[in-house]
């Protein structure tokens, strides 16, 4: 009897212990998002980028295709749920200053496009919007006279930028982060606490175990998760340390890309954690623009179904970052706090107050505001009881457009409230119900310089037409009425613009001259009645247009209307690497964005090492641009710098502060595509859309029955040994064998075989040679008709770089073995699974190639022997090592040389 109850005792024991565990299992709560930018048109290089908006616009790319719920419905989850996506959407610095007119704040362009095309998606997918930002600062830390958009050494540098992105995310596009991505995983310590105290509860970005702590010039992807936790466990991060956890009120979660995490078998590790019992929240991400990205989403699906399959009892959900944190920290709260926002007006001073009905996770509401000048400020504010806050600095009611409050509990669930001064600024397309054509035939065209799509019309004797745009005010006030055109050849180059408000004329505008395209065009400031309509028509004018084309797309009507504007769009003048004893020139364009004149009465360089030449004082006329032409001239080496002091009627800013910096360095010559006097073609040629130096490049088909040449033609003013240098936009489909001919006084002196697709983007070295001062030199780019791969011959700029002065050929001929090592940037890159590593050995050496991994560990050696002078090309199989950056490194006797290549699988 004993025995029989010892048996049942451990029969239930091990069925308790079997339910027990059933019922412990953990789940795996997965987060997949994308870490949202637009590459197309994104250069490090350019202080002002144009992004191509296709990404979003086009239906044959990735945002129709991910964002489709027939799409979504192939990928459910253990309850048959569809994949959720967590959008976090690239905004500040790089693109705060795009020059972008397709949008209304350069700025938040993704979060717009995303919102404009695929907003409805949005919400039937229930996705989540949100923000990733990156540190982008521009500077030049290495202080050789090159500025890049450098990833910012801390967060500190990038604040400001910062609360602006969140202030036009809200003021904006009405979205304000719970969740966030930062850019490159980055953190530091104060950029925690400003999250913490400022803005949002969850963070996604743990990267654990990567650490990255230099890069050279442009700088990216520095950060430090080696001591953050390696579980996908979400955890409080310390107020001392962002990777420790602790006792701060916000939340972290690991995260990885989704090719690292198949690479690495994360999927398969958090099932087998959950288990044991533990939830998993997982953070897998990639990037909308990549090529494949749709793909991935189908393998991470897979995966998951993977483990699940092993794990049978582990059950996953598809979340969105908000919805995973909030059901792993097993809230049963989903209500938004209850918020009040209103003014308090004392004379033309604003104080705001806002009230919730809860505790809210920040340590104050975040108060931002929008003033005329299109300025965005950050209150703070101070609290004046429980969950009361009001705002401590005054803002003035004249020059308020509008000011909004965002803020959520500790659980994430968040409010947000508005006060609109001004009516927001007014677009209206060609695709809108405020849109018409009062006569002529009218087509479709897909040049557009809003949206899409623009119309377009043929005029004729007997085809006249016209258009209009009208839009019912809900305001009485001053109103500025811009015009963009498409760019159309054959665009009609003098037009009438008829303005009404409330069906009478107020005012005719003629445009003569053809008008720059995707620009805005000033037309009329018009004072508008309460609820009044205004209506803005257009003809072609004259008789002599038979042919051309009246082409219609959009209007703009702004409230925010200033009577003195002085606008600048550089926030420094980078005159970048100028050669000494050369005058370089730069045009500063000042422009008034009022309706009144704007009156300059000093302009002046503190250091006076900047010349500048036009009267002062000057009048620029309303809505009006004037170019101030500013040279600079050094006899000595090394970097410069000075302030332009403009002081003016403005009324917000009677005095700008313009930074100049110059790096003066040993004599060089640049010829670019656009110097016409120095820069013929042969064959026939193309304008790029793309470039890397100057406004644009040129390219030639291959194999044409000429083949294409183009030659650049120049005098230097000194003699000695020049490295010589080519530059084309970064590419793959260049000739792997264009012609690089240099002809000195009609004599052929040398030749080379350039691959263009190798360190496209770039200054490439091609040579070393003696070149005389005061000589014809001619630098010859030719199609040999013998390329192997690329579709195109490109030209862009090629440059004669001063190395040692000298008229010795003695001289020049013993110092070029010396000074020839070479190490070129490896081809393709960034590059999936293979490379090639080319290198340039001038005389007899030992060489010794290596590559290492972002922690300095070497992976492989390549080369490690002896080589007779030659160049060199070393294929590099990365087929079996995960996604990142690594760096290779050759040693070449006294010579050594480290650069950096990305893999991307």
């Amino acid at each position: 009897m004993l025995k029989k109850s010892c048996l049942i005792f451990v029969v239930l024991l091990g069925l308790f212990g079997f339910v027990s565990s059933a019922i412990s299992q953990g789940k795996v709560y997965l987060v997949i998002g994308s870490d949202t930018a637009i590459w197309d048109g994104m250069n490090t290089a350019r202080y002002t980028c144009y992004y191509d908006q296709s990404l979003f616009t086009d239906p044959a790319r990735n945002a129709y295709r991910v964002m489709d719920p027939a799409f979504r419905a192939n990928l459910v989850d253990s309850y048959g749920q569809p994949m959720k996506m967590t959008w976090w959407m690239m905004a500040g610095n790089i693109f705060r200053h795009a020059t972008n007119a397709n949008v209304p704040v350069p700025n938040t362009m993704t979060l717009y496009l995303m919102q404009k095309y695929h907003g409805q998606n949005v919400l039937a997918n229930g996705d989540e919007l949100s923000l990733h930002y990156h540190t982008f600062f521009w500077s030049d830390y290495d202080q050789d006279g090159l500025y890049y958009w450098n990833q910012a050494k801390t967060f500190l540098e990038s604040m400001d930028d910062f609360e602006v992105t969140l202030a036009q995310f809200l003021l904006e596009e009405r979205v304000f982060p719970v969740s966030f991505r930062s850019g490159w995983h980055y953190m530091d310590d104060d950029w925690q606490k400003y999250l913490d105290e400022r803005v949002l509860p969850y963070s996604l970005h743990n990267d654990y175990p990567a650490k990255r702590t230099q890069d050279p010039e442009p700088i990216d992807n520095i950060f430090d998760w080696s001591l953050a936790p390696s579980d996908f466990i979400p955890y409080r991060p310390s107020r001392e340390n962002y990777q420790l956890p602790g006792d701060g009120p916000g939340w972290q979660v690991r995260s990885a890309s989704i090719y690292k995490a198949r690479n690495n078998k994360y999927m398969e590790q958090v099932f087998a954690a959950a288990k044991t019992g533990d939830d998993q929240v997982v953070c897998f991400w990639s990037h909308l623009p990549e090529a494949d990205f749709p793909e991935q989403m189908q393998t991470i699906d897979d995966l998951a179904h993977a483990a699940a399959e092993k794990y049978p009892e582990v059950k996953f959900k598809y979340c969105t970052a908000i919805e995973a944190m909030q059901i792993y920290r097993q809230s049963t709260d989903q209500v938004a706090p209850q918020i009040s926002f209103t003014d308090e007006v004392a004379g033309d001073d604003v104080f705001f107050s806002v009230e919730t009905d809860e505790t809210i996770f920040q340590r104050q509401p975040f108060v931002a505001v929008k003033n005329l000048n299109e300025e965005y400020v950050v209150l703070e504010c101070t609290q004046t009881g429980q969950n009361r806050w009001r705002t401590i600095a005054p803002v003035s009611l004249a020059s308020l457009a509008k000011a909004g409050v965002a803020l959520c509990d500790t659980m994430g669930n968040q409010a947000m409230d508005f006060i609109f001064y001004l009516p927001d600024d007014a677009f209206i397309d060609n695709i809108d119900a405020g849109y018409s054509e009062l006569s002529g035939t009218w087509s479709s065209s897909a040049y557009a310089a809003w949206g899409t799509e623009s119309r377009v019309a043929t005029i004729s004797a007997t085809n006249l037409p016209a258009a209009e745009w009208s839009l019912q005010l809900g305001k009485a006030g001053a109103y500025n009425i811009f015009v963009q055109f498409p760019d159309i050849a054959k665009r009609a180059d003098s037009l009438n613009f008829d303005i009404f408000v409330d069906h009478e004329i107020v005012a005719a505008k003629k445009l003569n001259g053809l008008q720059p395209a995707k620009q805005w065009i000033y037309l009329y400031t018009i004072q508008a009645g309460q609820e009044g309509n205004i209506s803005i028509e257009m003809r072609a004018a004259g008789q002599n247009q038979s042919g051309k084309i009246l082409a219609a797309d959009v209007v703009k009507v702004s409230a925010l209307v200033r009577s003195r504007d002085i606008n600048i769009k550089e926030a420094m003048i980078n005159f970048g690497a100028v050669s000494v004893e050369d005058t370089v020139r730069y045009n500063l364009e000042i422009a008034n964005v009022g309706y009144e004149d704007l009156h300059v009465s000093r302009f002046s360089a503190m250091n006076k090492q900047v010349l500048f030449e036009h009267p002062v004082p000057f009048v620029i006329q309303p809505m009006s641009t004037i170019s101030i032409p500013l040279s600079f001239v050094s006899l000595e080496v090394g970097a410069k710098n000075d302030t332009l002091l403009i002081y003016s009627d403005d009324l917000l800013q009677p005095l700008i502060k313009l930074p100049v910096a110059v790096e003066v360095v040993p004599y060089f010559q640049t010829l670019d595509n656009e110097d016409f006097d120095e820069y013929q073609e042969f064959g026939v040629w193309h304008t790029s859309v793309a470039n890397i130096y100057g406004a644009s490049s040129r390219y030639a088909f291959l194999n044409q029955s000429r083949l294409a040449s183009a030659r650049f033609v120049t005098k230097l003013s000194k003699s000695g040994r020049y490295d010589i240098k080519e530059i084309v936009p970064q590419t793959v489909n260049s000739t792997d064998d264009a012609l690089y001919e240099i002809v000195v006084d009609g004599e052929l002196i040398a030749s080379y075989n350039v691959n263009q697709n190798e360190g496209s983007g770039a200054w490439v070295t091609i040579g070393s040679l003696f070149l005389p001062a005061n000589t014809d030199i001619e630098l010859w780019v030719k199609d040999t008709g013998r390329s192997t791969s690329g579709d195109v011959l490109r030209t862009d700029a090629v440059r004669f770089s001063l190395v040692d002065e000298t008229t010795r050929i003695a001289e020049r001929e013993a110092d070029d073995a010396v000074n020839a090592y070479r190490l070129e940037q490896n081809y393709p890159n960034p590059f999936n699974a293979n490379t090639v590593i080319s290198y340039y050995v001038p005389i007899a050496s030992p060489v010794e190639l290596a590559v290492y991994n972002s922690l300095g560990q070497k992976i492989e050696t390549l080369v490690s022997g002896d080589k007779m002078p030659g160049i060199y090309k070393e294929n590099f199989d990365a087929s079996n090592l995960a996604n990142g950056i690594y760096f290779y490194k050759i040693i070449i006797g006294a010579f050594t040389q480290i650069r950096k290549m990305i893999l991307i699988k």
